[in-house]
């Protein structure tokens, strides 16, 4: 009887201990976004305010971060009572490291995409968990690459959010949200499109795509190069961050070519003549990216014919299901 009711009140120690901390760390929060709403390259990476962690994990994140090692500002207090500390992260742990960490009593767990470290302080005592910490972080080895940017949810999150200072982090991060929205776009615009009227038009069987299907930028100016007689396949984003692009199975002219290069427009050619358009964007908005398409849809000259179809996989497939 006496053990349970100790080990109620110790349970009940380190749910005190972690309210406390956890009003700290809400405290500290508040001021950072009052102060500086802005993040750093390696918070920008992480996905977190470095108020976000735990105040008492401070020390530690800072020198991990330094050896190469990103961890989660879920790291800290866990458990029903919070009489579990834990550390997570992605990041490589061999066996025979592993191995180590157990001698010194810490837990492996693991998932998909996260490596936790944990252990059981024997006192709700900050001093003594920061000890344990310390201990995993001098066992840690020093990394020779740096940590990959966080892939979470909470972390896509942030950057979406909070913008760098940085002229050329907030210019990515400023493409990346933009990127985000339009891809989203297309996705809901779809499957709107699918539920309501799967029937392609004569152009969209063309494109080899339902108009949707395009990132809403393009749209208009992808209708009229294909009025114009111009084979597009790929476009848009792609893989980049901040670029646009128009892949197609056309060639252009040298006169237009060198008003398209005059206003900033890229032209590749290769010999089989499949033409790539590229220009990168002086404003992460819609409107100028779209005006910017309609501008090089009206210096191509109308070649007095409708497209021939696009024949990329992705097209044939298409044709085949909806035409």
């Amino acid at each position: 009887m006496n053990i349970s009711i100790n080990s109620y009140q110790e349970n009940e120690k380190f749910t005190l201990l972690r309210n406390h901390v956890e009003q700290k760390r809400i405290k500290r929060i508040d001021q950072r976004l009052a102060r500086n709403p802005s993040p750093t390259p390696s918070e920008t990476k992480i996905g977190a305010f470095m108020e976000m962690y735990e105040p008492h994990l401070l020390p530690i994140i800072h020198v991990l971060i330094k050896k190469g090692y990103r961890i989660d500002p879920t790291s800290g207090f866990c458990g029903e009572y919070f009489n579990c500390q834990t550390l997570n992260g992605s990041f490589p742990i061999d066996y025979i490291l592993a191995n180590k960490l157990i001698r010194f009593g810490f837990k492996m767990q693991s998932d998909t995409n996260t490596k936790s470290i944990r252990f059981w302080p024997d006192k709700p005592d900050l001093s003594l968990i920061l000890e344990k910490y310390t201990k995993i972080a001098q066992t840690l080895p020093q990394r020779s690459e740096p940590f990959e940017p966080s892939r979470s949810y909470d972390a896509q999150k942030f950057r979406m959010t909070y913008v760098p200072k940085n002229i050329k982090l907030k210019r990515t991060r400023l493409f990346e949200i933009l990127k985000f929205k339009l891809l989203k776009q297309v996705s809901q615009d779809t499957k709107k499109r699918l539920k309501q009227k799967p029937i392609p038009s004569a152009v969209e069987l063309r494109l080899g795509a339902f108009i949707e299907m395009i990132e809403p930028q393009l749209r208009e100016a992808l209708l009229t190069l294909n009025r114009k007689g111009y084979t597009t396949d790929s476009s848009g984003f792609l893989d980049k961050t901040d670029t646009q692009i128009i892949d197609g199975d056309f060639t252009i002219d040298k006169t237009t070519i060198l008003r398209l290069k005059a206003d900033g427009i890229k032209v590749e050619t290769n010999p089989s003549g499949y033409t790539r358009l590229q220009f990168t964007p002086l404003q992460a908005t819609i409107n100028h990216i779209r005006d910017r398409w309609l501008h090089i849809a009206t210096l191509l000259p109308d070649q007095g014919k409708s497209a021939d179809p696009s024949m990329t996989q992705k097209a044939r497939q298409f044709r085949l299901k909806f035409g």
